[in-house]
């Protein structure tokens, strides 16, 4: 059971550094190929929750 990281503004785990030097000269900055949000802040969640949490959602979608 893997930690992945979580783009807290459109939920996907498609977060990248923002830039190469991102906790070395400056603050861990992190970027979402989905959504384009740039931060520092990140959820983190183990991948079996991520999977519970698709599903869910997948769910309530299906019912609306």
């Amino acid at each position: 059971m893997g930690k992945i990281r979580i783009c807290p503004k459109c939920k996907e785990p498609k977060l990248r550094n923002a830039t190469n030097v991102s906790g070395w000269l400056a603050p861990n900055l992190f970027e979402c190929s989905n959504c384009q949000y740039t931060g520092a802040f990140f959820l983190e969640v183990d991948s079996e929750d991520y999977k519970q949490f698709k599903k869910r959602n997948a769910e309530e979608k299906d019912k609306e």
